[in-house]
């Protein structure tokens, strides 16, 4: 028994909250959505790159090489052999990785903002109001 008997006839407050599955839809969505545009917008871009002839690292250029050993198991032949033959894939990985971080945060930037301006007040029923002390600086 608590010393004050008030608060041990308190019942526990349940938290509520849940994300809405339309939200969860939303976020599964742009798992999907933003790599393969990224991809898509990579690929794009590199093939502009190499017809306008603008200078890329050559190391990023060319086909990709994989090591023989992997070659001694039967069922990774197709795949190897398909990803063997994509040309200047590095360059299109590479690109993808930087637009698919650009985009991710892009998204969470306007995520931010929008729930800045039309998200849940920020302090609820039960906070205290701000203190609205005039706080000077301390000087030695």
């Amino acid at each position: 028994m608590t010393k004050y008997t008030l608060a041990s006839q308190r019942r526990a407050r349940r938290e509520e909250q849940s994300i809405s599955p339309v939200w969860r839809g939303v976020g599964c969505f742009l798992i999907l959505i933003v790599p393969l545009v990224s991809f898509l917008l990579a690929n794009l871009t590199v093939s502009i790159a190499v017809s306008q002839n603008w200078p890329m690292p050559y190391q990023l250029m060319g086909y990709p090489v994989m090591p023989t050993l992997l070659f001694k198991l039967p069922g990774l032949v197709p795949i190897l052999t398909f990803i063997q033959a994509q040309q200047y894939l590095y360059a299109i990985l590479l690109l993808a990785v930087i637009y698919t971080v650009a985009f991710g945060t892009l998204i969470s930037y306007i995520w931010a903002v929008g729930a800045k301006y039309m998200g849940p007040p920020r302090y609820g029923p039960l906070d205290a109001p701000p203190l609205k002390a005039n706080v000077k600086r301390y000087k030695r």
